[in-house]
């Protein structure tokens, strides 16, 4: 049986995220009563004036300020506690064309920063109340706009430590009619040349995708290609957090990882080994 030695999430949002229940201190409670050793929390990042005005898939500026702050009480509460839980102050930033230097202001206060893309012309692609661009690009060439933004994302310099969920277009169930593999290679070669870490996100597993992000196939061209991976439940609710974690664990064996790749509060990272 694979298993690991310790329990880890490192891709979660409370109420903060504006579509997430739950505050930062259920959350981390959460993951402290799971005996995990590095809890990431990962709230939206502020997006574009004028992109989210009801702030319904991200945080506004203020918000962010006291997320921030509520984060450093959490690590305070628990050292006080005498837990040992590794709470990680992270974010999660959306890439959008141009936007390398804004995304490294903002992201300055944070330890750690999931790079994801969920807009293609500044419009949703995984949000259920708009998926008119999913009508107007087609499913395929929706698939491969989505690819080639990712990739954009990849080849800019920036904050960005861990790239997320790379085949998010999936969670309706929709995939390309077109063989994904050369996307696969080119995405697996650009986070290698940028030394990030790639995700499994178990999100995936609870949608209409029903599997995990990415699929086996997409996780071994990241394993081949040399680039380090992290497990992360993409929890909106408290009840979600490590949700999953052990099929997480077997996935990344499969796709031949001996170790999970966590990161520390001082930006670097550290390697917990996969026992088969």
């Amino acid at each position: 049986m694979t298993r690991i030695c310790e329990r880890m999430d490192c891709h979660s949002h409370s109420a903060y995220s504006g579509h997430g229940s739950g505050s930062v201190a259920d959350m981390v409670r959460r993951a402290d009563d799971l005996g995990l050793s590095t809890f990431a929390q990962t709230e939206h990042l502020v997006l574009p004036e004028g992109m989210d005005p009801q702030f319904e898939t991200s945080m506004s500026p203020q918000t962010m300020k006291r997320y921030i702050e509520e984060l450093h009480e959490q690590r305070e509460r628990l050292v006080h506690a005498g837990s040992s839980l590794q709470l990680i102050c992270g974010i999660e930033a959306d890439w959008l064309p141009g936007r390398t230097d804004e995304l490294t202001e903002l992201c300055k206060p944070f330890e750690y920063v999931l790079g994801s893309v969920h807009f293609i012309d500044k419009r949703p692609i995984d949000d259920s109340r708009d998926l008119s661009i999913w009508d107007e690009y087609g499913i395929d060439g929706l698939w491969r706009a989505y690819f080639e933004t990712w990739l954009d994302m990849a080849a800019h310099p920036g904050p960005i430590t861990c790239f997320s969920h790379p085949d998010l277009p999936k969670k309706y169930g929709w995939r390309p009619s077109f063989d994904a593999r050369e996307y696969n290679y080119e995405m697996a070669l650009a986070a290698a040349r940028a030394g990030r870490m790639i995700e499994v996100n178990t999100a995936g597993l609870r949608n209409d995708a029903r599997e995990m992000y990415p699929a086996l196939e997409m996780l071994r061209s990241f394993y081949d290609a040399g680039v380090e991976c992290t497990i992360g439940s993409d929890a909106h609710v408290p009840q979600d957090v490590a949700a999953n974690l052990d099929d997480a664990v077997a996935l990344m064996s499969r796709a031949g990882y001996g170790f999970v790749t966590v990161p520390t509060p001082d930006g670097d990272r550290r390697h917990v080994a996969i026992e088969d």
